[in-house]
């Protein structure tokens, strides 16, 4: 980072210099030297002006990097010097020269075309625009930052106070001093009805930040960052101060644990691929995690130990079947700020973490805006009744040579499958749908409310689809009792919503991806699949969707109801675990390791760690685990791990037996039932408290099966459960579940 700011002064300081000074020569050797000299000339100009400008000045320092008093009100210490005043004049140079290359920098490099597989992560990465301004100004500090050391070494000076002029180099998090009153225009009232806010704030009255967009993620445990503050979790727990020893490499886990090398089975208990996107569907309502920047022109394979902060890259240890050794993927570490009041960096949620349909609407009003006509209550559409066509195509996942195929939705991920896209494109045509059944009987609503109604009973629609018919299948029936999930919906403003590290980290059933791509379509009374594709070459092409005149979304989703998922165990097929985003030079990612690693950039503790807070023992050698792992799959752990309290969260539960009835092991159904109790009895807006007692009994006819028979007009027949491949096919007019509008009539 110092040399790339050395490189910046260079250009910050010559510009300057062009417009205000003679010229001079400028290289590296003489750096400091054409330092002192601009320094200087800055400093004879400083001394002509008066004492209270100088404290003007500094006092607007503190205000633009957040402080809460100025210097010059401490009087434990003189004033600042001319000089130093100089040297913070320059580094805001330096800083401005600096954000305005990259801005430059960015726009030049931006294409929608053949992307590398690193463009094609950072795409799905993409972060909000609240974490870009967020990273934007901690780029702005390092620089100035490092400038300022720079000139303080240079001159020798301690540069009294150094961190209060610059800030930290990592963002406070900008809610932890705001306090915001949940009372009249920070609630979202239309009529004199409350309405969820976008953005998730003042769900909990009491603790406004609680699972709104940008909150920190909520730990179970304390974190296990190597210092307790951000050094990725690295070391085994037999490693000593005089002989470190070091977790295994992701990739090696990987090769080790969760290789298959021919295709996985089909699963054994008729659970059809519609479960598994519907899955990541609702996954994308409720988690998503930004990368940290890095400049485009930053390499961090090429100088791994000179990366930036937020460098990551995973290398190849040994040679395999699909990388060579040294082969590095660009991976990256997620973005930070600091906790609320110490020095402790913590990840955040870039969207709402309640189940409220975000991925349909966004999480910000600007992307609310985005998508709305703002006529009628209705959602932008496109040709033929699909989302609308995205203007920024170049920050998504849509890997095309077309901009026309790049869709624009709530969640900026609806893109990367075909099978997600068509999740996306139902749920807001549904939205639309709904909007006009109730202007039928409310003429006389106006847009805002037929919206904002239309919105509540979407959210609605997905939370009873969700608890009623997903959770069943994922975790077991004792499980979701035990835990809560299941219990009648009990508002408490002491519970927290928030995403927690440990949910976000095992809910990701990726075993459960295909290794093929199946359309299929109508024959007779059922469903045959007539085309494959193999997944890695789908990824990131949402044109799949409007393939055959605009009948793809109609082949796709009859292909994922008709196909069953893989056998649920550790394995991952290779498009996942070898090809993901694999592109035209060959160069891909393996999901398996992006997984372990993300878990260990988080400070995330062991699996035997939150196998002890599930009440399922303490782990502290290999036997222990036989209670919920099967020894073959604890022998292969053993391989690779020096000790069972190094495995990785994510390799853990993938290990881990299923229980009965479920697709979800032990310690994972635990994590996640915990989760989605809070999720239920933590939100003031749950769909069994908002509706009146007719409205709630419509609402709870509805399924799956009904909303896609509902939104895709071609489709004429349905498995009655979409989630099960032994569920019968009917006709979609005799699927139950029609709800009756005239109940919202007023």
């Amino acid at each position: 980072m110092r040399f790339l700011v050395f490189s910046l002064a260079f250009c910050a300081i010559f510009t300057y210099c062009l417009a205000n000074r003679p010229k001079h020569d400028v290289s590296e050797d003489n750096y400091l030297e054409l330092v002192r000299e601009i320094e200087d000339e800055i400093a004879k100009e400083n001394e002509l002006k008066h004492e209270a400008r100088e404290k003007d000045n500094l006092e607007q320092a503190r205000e633009e990097n957040g402080q809460e008093k100025a210097i010059v009100g401490n009087y434990d210490e003189p004033p600042y010097t001319d000089k130093e005043i100089s040297y913070l004049q320059l580094a805001r140079e330096v800083s401005d020269q600096y954000m305005e290359e990259i801005r430059r920098e960015n726009e030049e490099s931006e294409n929608v075309g053949a992307r590398t597989a690193s463009d094609s992560l950072r795409a799905f990465s993409h972060p909000s625009r609240r974490t870009q301004m967020l990273a934007e100004e901690n780029e702005r500090q390092d620089a100035e930052l490092e400038t300022l050391q720079m000139l303080a070494s240079g001159e020798n000076l301690r540069m009294r106070n150094l961190p209060d002029l610059t800030a930290k180099t990592v963002q406070d998090d900008p809610t932890c001093n705001t306090k915001l009153d949940c009372e009249g225009k920070n609630l979202n009232l239309v009529d004199g009805k409350e309405f969820r806010t976008i953005t998730g704030t003042c769900n909990n009255k009491l603790n406004y930040t609680w699972g709104m967009a940008g909150a920190q993620h909520r730990r179970l445990l304390p974190n296990a960052y190597n210092d307790g503050k951000w050094k990725i979790r690295k070391l085994s727990v037999t490693s000593r101060p005089r002989k470190k020893v070091f977790l295994p490499s992701a990739r090696k886990i990987s090769n080790v644990v969760h290789k298959t090398t021919k295709p996985k089975p089909e699963n054994e208990d008729s659970i059809s691929l519609g479960l598994f996107y519907f899955m990541q569907f609702i996954d994308h309502d409720l988690a998503k995690t930004a990368e940290g920047h890095v400049r485009k022109k930053k390499i961090c394979c090429k100088t791994p130990t000179k990366a930036t902060k937020f460098c990551l890259p995973i290398v190849v240890e040994e040679s395999d079947d699909q990388f060579d050794k040294d082969d590095c993927m660009e991976s990256r570490r997620s973005f930070v700020v600091y906790r609320c009041n110490d020095n402790v960096r913590n990840q955040i949620n870039e969207i709402t973490s309640y189940l409220d349909a975000s991925m349909v609407y966004g999480s910000s009003e600007e992307e609310e805006d985005t998508l709305r006509t703002k006529k009628a209550g209705l959602l932008k559409m496109s040709t033929e009744d699909f989302l609308p066509i995205s203007e920024r195509a170049t920050s998504l996942p849509c890997n095309a040579t077309d901009v026309s195929t790049c869709y624009e939705a709530g969640d900026t991920r609806a893109n990367v499958h075909p099978g997600l896209l068509t999740y996306h494109t139902v749920f807001a045509r549904e939205h639309n749908r709904i909007a006009k059944e109730l202007r039928k009987v409310n003429s006389g609503w106006s847009d805002e409310r037929l919206y904002q109604e239309t919105r509540k009973i979407v959210g609605g629609e997905i939370q009873h689809i969700v608890y009623t018919h997903m959770l069943p299948v994922l975790i077991q029936d004792s499980v979701l009792d035990q835990h809560g999930v299941t219990k009648e919906y009990d508002y408490k403003d002491s519970v927290d919503a928030s995403m927690t590290a440990a949910f976000s980290m095992v809910y990701r059933y990726h075993n459960l991806m295909p290794h093929k791509l199946n359309l299929g379509r109508l024959k007779g009374d059922g469903v045959e699949t007539f085309e494959q594709f193999n997944q890695e070459s789908v990824f990131q092409k949402p044109s799949f969707v409007t393939r055959d005149n605009y009948d793809g979304i109609n082949e796709v989703t009859l292909g994922m109801i008709q196909s069953q998922c893989p056998y649920v165990n550790r394995f991952m097929n290779a498009a996942a675990r070898d090809l993901l985003f694999l592109d035209k030079n060959g160069n891909s990612f393996d999901l398996v390791a992006l997984n372990i690693m993300r878990g260990r950039d988080w400070g995330t503790p062991s699996y035997t760690a939150y196998r002890a807070l599930c009440g399922l023992g303490i782990a502290t050698t290999w036997n222990d685990l036989t209670n919920t792992t099967d020894q073959e799959d604890i022998d292969k752990m053993k391989e690779v791990y020096a000790d069972v309290q190094d495995v990785d969260l994510w390799t853990g539960v993938m290990t881990e037996k299923k229980l009965a009835g479920s697709i979800s092991g032990a310690t994972q159904s635990c994590l996640l039932a915990m989760h989605f109790a809070n999720i239920k009895h933590g939100d003031r807006f749950w769909y069994e408290g908002s509706f009146s007692e007719d409205q709630l009994e419509e609402i709870k006819k509805i399924t799956l099966a009904r909303v896609l028979c509902d939104t895709l007009e071609d489709i004429t027949l349905m498995r009655e459960n979409v989630f099960r491949t032994n569920s019968d096919w009917k006709r979609c007019s005799d699927i139950e579940g029609k709800i009756d509008f005239s109940k919202w009539q007023e």
